[in-house]
């Protein structure tokens, strides 16, 4: 089995621009989203609050560390 590394954590807007970010840059990504398995599940995880997580594999985090970093800093311009 492959490392995973988390690379964001936050909400699901932003997960969810980044996520498509890697991706166009040819990354992979794993995406946990706890609030909507929970809620799913019929129950409200107290971790929730944390968001939704991204993880990517261990050979491409730098690379998605650096991306991630390029797409919140273009947010606050």
């Amino acid at each position: 089995m492959q490392d995973i590394y988390e690379v964001f954590s936050g909400s699901s807007v932003d997960a969810n621009f980044i996520k498509a970010y890697l991706e166009d840059n040819e990354i992979g990504v794993i995406i946990d989203n706890r609030h909507q398995s929970s809620i799913a599940a019929g129950w409200i995880d107290p971790e929730s609050s944390k968001g939704v997580t991204v993880f990517v594999s261990a050979e491409n985090f730098e690379k998605a560390e650096k991306l991630v970093q390029e797409y919140l800093m273009s947010r606050e311009t």
